[in-house]
């Protein structure tokens, strides 16, 4: 699955899953730092991720340094993806 399409899924997963505004949120906005993710729903997130691309995430990168934004997942899936 390329960046784009992924994205549209975590968008929609935001929205639809964990009851964020579809008008408010765009690829920088801050979910774990701005209270939008709790540490339960930032499971939820991480999971979803998993499953979408086939990864495996270890518990120590879930977090706000990878998680916080839908732009800081894409990069670091790609992060995953080349390594």
């Amino acid at each position: 699955m390329d960046s784009d399409a992924l994205r549209a899924k975590l968008l929609r997963f935001l929205q639809e899953q964990l009851g964020a505004d579809a008008e408010a949120l765009e690829s920088n906005t801050e979910l774990v730092s701005s209270g939008l993710v709790d540490s339960a729903s930032l499971v939820q997130l991480a999971t979803f991720v998993e499953r979408q691309t086939d990864l495996e995430i270890p518990d120590r990168d879930i977090g706000a340094d990878h998680f916080d934004t839908v732009a800081a997942i894409l990069r670091y899936v790609d992060a995953r993806r080349h390594a």
